[in-house]
């Protein structure tokens, strides 16, 4: 038993070589009927980098005759299994570009718009890809409105918006905790606005007050009087729209405070302007 497991090894190498060998006979054969039948064979074996290699080859050979659409389909498929997205959304909608009239252009369409999906990066990263997907996917919807894809397709959107939710949010969290609560006010303003339907609106509302006070608190006292009023105003918006809101405690002792600072802001202005008026009198 020790034996065999010893020569386990050299018995898998002597295989792989010769599978090797093989593969390198039919790819350099003259013979493009057998490539195209070894490309297929190759593909429901799910060996897909052979079989995508053979089909690439064949490109030239099959233009115009009748093989040449299944050829390209699987080949798109296998880049997509290969998880090659980028190449398989090219591949798919490729497909669509020299095969206009196929009954597949609806499930290419959709396959384009699924490989941007998942060529989506890190939410921290460049999103241009997750807008392509949207845009791409949308594209679908509204030429294949009853495809059977659609509601996958509908998803993926859903899932791509998220993702772009986050990274606005991201950006707008990173200004607050740098210190830059002015611009930190206007992406979570943004947020509500780009977002209107999100589950966490009513968190957006309260990081737009937060930033607000904390903006009218670091600000020079000269400046401060009108950037407490502000907050003050959206203290009120908050409770008024959000009343049962987990942060309305918190809302409603920063409206206090604010509230206190105008005040005291009133009382300094008024005194500064009746010293002014014993002095010019």
């Amino acid at each position: 038993m020790n034996r065999l497991y010893r020569l386990l090894p050299i018995f898998l190498l002597f295989a792989f070589a010769s599978c090797a060998t093989k593969y390198s006979r039919v790819l350099k054969s003259k013979d493009n009927d057998y490539k195209l039948k070894m490309a297929d064979e190759y593909y429901s074996r799910k060996q897909y980098a052979h079989s995508q290699e053979l089909y690439q080859d064949l490109f030239t050979f099959l233009r115009g005759k009748p093989q040449a659409e299944e050829a390209y389909y699987r080949y798109a498929y296998c880049a997509l299994y290969l998880k090659d997205y980028e190449a398989a959304g090219l591949a798919f909608q490729t497909f669509t570009e020299n095969f206009p009239n196929s009954d597949k252009v609806p499930e290419m369409a959709y396959m384009e718009g699924y490989c941007l999906y998942k060529n989506s990066p890190k939410v921290e990263l460049d999103q241009s890809s997750t807008k392509k997907a949207i845009a791409t996917l949308q594209v679908f919807l509204n030429t294949y409105p009853n495809d059977s894809h659609t509601t996958e397709a509908k998803k993926l959107i859903d899932d791509c918006n998220k993702k772009l939710e986050e990274k606005e949010y991201l950006s707008a969290q990173l200004y607050y905790d740098l210190g830059y609560y002015k611009s930190a006010h206007i992406y979570f303003d943004l947020l509500m606005s780009d977002y209107p339907n999100s589950d966490r609106s009513e968190e957006y509302m309260y990081k737009t007050v937060l930033s607000s006070y904390q903006y009218a608190k670091n600000s020079y006292e000269y400046l401060q009087l009108d950037r407490y009023d502000d907050v003050v105003g959206e203290c009120e918006n908050f409770t008024a729209q959000y009343p049962k809101s987990n942060f309305v405690s918190r809302v409603e002792d920063m409206r206090k405070e604010a509230q206190t600072q105008l005040t005291r802001l009133k009382n300094i202005q008024t005194k500064l302007q009746n010293e002014q008026i014993k002095k010019a009198g």
